[in-house]
């Protein structure tokens, strides 16, 4: 099995099956398009999304909803077409990424506005860029309010 060595979680074992593709990539990493979903125990509700390319590039995340119960996304049909995906929201995972200012965790957030979405069928995934009113780039995950940018 492909195994990562990486700075913050170590070496990671996965599957082949297991890794998601970006059909655009992620804002600002361009070049790379393999992610593998990783869960620890010690860090759940949090996921991490690990770059299989780039042992230096990976996201914690989180499902928007434990943060903002009422959160939705609408998928626009284009973006279906690109998950090879369906209409049913049965079909999809949701995750913003998480913000930890280094020394700072209480000041974490998490991003309403660039919501990763990804087909649970076939692994595709896109980050959607939202223009919701009330969803922000640095919604506090602790005070469940929008943060401060620093």
């Amino acid at each position: 099995m492909p195994t990562i060595e990486t700075p913050r979680l170590g070496k990671i074992v996965y599957k082949k099956a297991d890794v998601v593709t970006f059909v655009r990539p992620i804002l600002g990493f361009g070049q790379i398009s393999h992610y593998v979903t990783v869960s620890r125990p010690d860090s759940e509700p949090f996921k991490w999304l690990q770059s299989t390319e780039d042992p230096s590039v990976g996201f914690a995340i989180l499902d928007p909803r434990l943060v903002m119960p009422n959160y939705t996304v609408e998928v626009s049909a284009h973006d279906i077409r690109q998950l090879n995906g369906t209409e049913s929201d049965e079909d999809y995972r949701v995750f913003g990424i998480v913000s930890i200012p280094r020394g700072h965790p209480e000041q974490m957030s998490i991003n309403l506005q660039a919501p990763i979405i990804t087909n649970t069928k076939n692994l595709k995934a896109v980050q959607l860029v939202l223009s919701y009113p009330g969803y922000s780039i640095r919604h506090s995950i602790l005070k469940n309010t929008e943060t401060s940018q620093h």
